[in-house]
C-alpha cells in the first residue's frame, strides 16, 4: 500500500490497524459463502451435504457479530465519540438503518425462496436499538450482551406463550403498513416472531459492539480465541449438558410423541424435529425448548454458542492477517463488497429458482432449486466480481451508495467543524 493510512468508514487509521480491518472483511467474506450455502446450497445430506449445515444460524450471527463491531468503528472505536463526532456518528448510523431498512422491505417482495428471512429489515432495527448505548465502554456492553442472552429468549418465551399467533405467518410485509392491525404484526414480527427478533438477536450485535470497543485494531488473537472458545462451550456444552443427562431431550420425545399420538399421527421421528433449523423462536409448550442450541432457535444456548464461534473464527483470521493476505485476497474483497452480494444473492435466487405463483398448478420453467452448481455459480461468480471490482474502486457499488448518502445527510445535519 502506498499510503501509511488506510480510510475505514470515512476516517483515517493507521497503517498497524489494517490487519485487523481486513481480518473483519476475510470474516465477512466467509459469512457471505456461508450464507449461499444455507439458501442455495443442496442440504438433503445423501450426497455428502449435510456437512453445509455447520454454516445455518452461524453465517447470520457472524453477520450481527460483525455488524456490531463495524457500529463500535463508526462510533469511535476503542474510545466512543463524543461532542459533535458522537452527533455526527449518530445520524450517519441512523441514516443507514433507515436506508438498510428500506432496502430489506423491497427485497422481501421479491418472488424468491429466501423471502422473510432476508435479514436487511431486522438490522435497520439492530442499528437503531444500539443507538442510545453507543457511548458504553467494552465491559459493559460485554455484560449487557450476556444478561440479553439470557434475558432475552425468556422474555420472549413468556411474551409468545400468551399470544394467540407466537410464530410469523408470512404476511407480505408492505401489507403489514397499510392498517394498525398491520403495524402490529410487523412490529410483532420484527421484535417477536421473526426469523431475526430484535429480542433474541440484539446479544449478537452488542457482542460485536463490546469487541470493538475492546480496541479490535491492537487485539492480540489469544484473548479473543479464549472468549470464543469459553463461550462456544456455555452455549453447546451447556445445551448438550442438559438435554442429555439432565434429560431435556427425552422431555421433548415423550411430548412430541404424546401430541402427534393425541393427533393420529404414528409414522415420525421425534429427534427430526427438535434437531430441525428453526425460524428465529422455538415453541412455547414446554420450558425444555429453550435448552436446545438448534440455528435459528433464539435460545441462549444458540446465542452463546454462535457468538463463540464467531469471536473464535475471528481469533483465528487476526492471527492469520497480515501474512496470510494474497490467499484470502478473494475473501477481503468480498467481505468489502458484503452487502452488495447480499442484494446480487437475493436477485439471482429471485431469477434463478423462483417460487410459484399462489394459483400455479406447476413449477415456474427452469427451476432446479438448491444445488451443487447453484452454490458454487454464486460463490465462485461473488468472489470473481469482488476481486475484479475492488481492483478498480474502494467499495462496492451498494456500499458506496449507502456512505455517499448517509456522509451527505450528516454533513447537512451536523457539519463537520472547519
Amino acid at each position: 500500500m502506498a499510503s501509511s493510512t488506510i480510510a475505514v468508514s470515512g476516517e483515517t487509521r493507521p497503517e498497524s490497524g489494517l490487519a485487523r480491518v481486513l481480518a473483519l472483511d476475510v470474516a465477512r467474506g466467509i459469512a457471505v459463502l456461508g450464507m449461499f450455502a444455507v439458501h442455495v446450497g443442496p442440504h438433503d445430506g445423501v450426497d455428502g451435504s449435510g456437512w453445509l449445515r455447520i454454516f445455518e444460524g452461524r453465517s447470520a450471527a457472524l453477520f450481527a457479530v460483525l455488524a456490531g463491531v463495524s457500529l463500535a468503528l463508526m462510533s469511535g472505536g476503542a474510545v466512543p465519540h463524543t461532542g459533535i463526532a458522537a452527533r455526527r456518528s449518530t445520524i450517519r448510523i441512523a441514516t443507514r438503518a433507515v436506508l438498510i431498512a428500506v432496502l430489506g422491505l423491497a427485497l422481501t417482495q421479491l418472488n424468491s425462496g429466501i423471502g422473510i428471512m432476508i435479514i436487511l429489515t431486522y438490522y435497520g432495527l439492530y442499528f437503531l436499538l444500539a443507538l442510545p448505548l453507543l457511548r458504553l465502554r467494552a465491559p459493559a456492553l460485554a455484560l449487557l450482551a450476556a444478561v440479553w442472552a439470557v434475558a432475552g429468549p425468556i422474555a420472549s418465551f413468556l411474551i409468545r406463550d400468551r399470544m394467540q399467533q407466537n410464530t410469523f405467518g408470512g404476511a407480505p410485509v408492505f401489507e403489514m403498513f397499510t392498517s394498525w392491525h398491520g403495524a402490529r404484526e410487523a412490529i410483532e414480527m420484527l421484535v417477536l416472531t421473526g426469523g431475526y427478533p430484535a429480542l433474541t438477536w440484539m446479544p449478537f450485535v452488542l457482542a460485536g459492539l463490546a469487541l470493538g470497543r475492546w480496541g479490535i485494531r491492537t487485539l492480540r488473537p489469544l484473548p479473543v480465541l479464549g472468549v470464543g472458545a469459553l463461550l462456544a462451550l456455555i452455549g453447546y456444552g451447556g445445551s448438550w449438558l442438559l438435554q442429555h443427562p439432565f434429560g431435556g431431550r427425552a422431555h421433548l420425545i415423550d411430548q412430541l410423541t404424546q401430541g402427534m399420538a393425541a393427533a393420529g399421527v404414528t409414522d415420525f421421528d421425534p429427534s427430526q424435529i427438535i434437531d430441525m433449523t428453526g425460524l428465529g423462536t422455538v415453541s412455547t409448550t414446554t420450558w425444555w425448548w429453550l435448552t436446545v442450541d438448534n440455528a435459528h432457535s433464539g435460545t441462549p444456548f444458540e446465542i452463546f454458542g454462535a457468538v463463540g464461534v464467531a469471536f473464535l473464527l475471528i481469533g483465528v483470521l487476526l492471527a492469520l492477517l497480515p501474512a496470510a493476505r494474497i490467499p484470502l485476497y478473494p475473501l477481503i474483497c468480498a467481505g468489502s463488497c458484503a452487502l452488495s452480494l447480499y442484494i446480487a444473492q437475493v436477485l439471482a435466487v429471485h431469477w434463478l429458482v423462483p417460487l410459484p405463483d399462489a394459483d400455479a398448478t406447476s413449477l415456474p420453467t427452469g427451476i432446479h432449486g438448491p444445488s451443487w452448481e447453484l452454490l458454487a455459480l454464486l460463490a465462485f461468480g461473488s468472489l470473481a466480481l469482488a476481486t475484479l471490482w475492488r481492483s478498480v474502486f474502494r467499495r462496492g457499488p451498494a456500499e458506496w451508495l449507502l456512505h455517499r448518502i448517509s456522509l451527505g445527510i450528516t454533513n447537512v445535519l451536523v457539519p463537520a467543524r472547519p
